[in-house]
């Protein structure tokens, strides 16, 4: 019965995470759209929509990985080594496009900073956010 009550609460806390963590990724998105555009608009726009389409997705992945991840014994570290491998990609797509940009565009400080924020940052709080509450709750119903 203990187990039991123990599985609902990571159920409960999973589901809380990422509620939690997309309201606040979709939020830090939109904070960033607001950020003055140098250049096109149009590919500030996408960019946005490339970081909104991208906080969906990590929170609906990270929460199945982080779950999959309280299956193991030594929860603390595998909670750790889940964040760093989500952000893993994030950073690689990121570093990618931009030196992809700098390579056949060339270099604009403000509008590449704009770019690679509105790419990264709601992914990555996303991340974030769910791997701090996972960890407080672990700390809380593991003793």
């Amino acid at each position: 019965m203990a187990r039991l009550r123990l599985i609902l609460a990571f159920i409960a806390v999973l589901t809380a995470a990422a509620a939690a963590s997309l309201g606040l990724g979709l939020g830090v998105s939109w904070l960033i759209g607001r950020m003055h555009c140098e250049g096109e608009q149009l590919s500030c726009n996408i960019d946005d929509a490339i970081g909104a389409y991208g906080t969906l997705i990590w929170a609906g992945a990270s929460v199945i990985v982080f779950g999959i991840s309280m299956l193991f014994r030594n929860k603390r570290i595998a909670l750790i080594v889940v964040a760093l491998a989500l952000m893993a990609p994030l950073v690689v797509f990121v570093f990618g496009d931009l030196v992809q940009g700098w390579r056949y565009v060339g270099t604009y400080p403000y509008a590449d900073f704009r770019s690679f924020i509105s790419k990264f940052a709601g992914p990555a709080t996303t991340v974030l956010v769910q791997y701090l509450i996972l960890r407080i709750a672990l700390t809380r119903l593991m003793g």
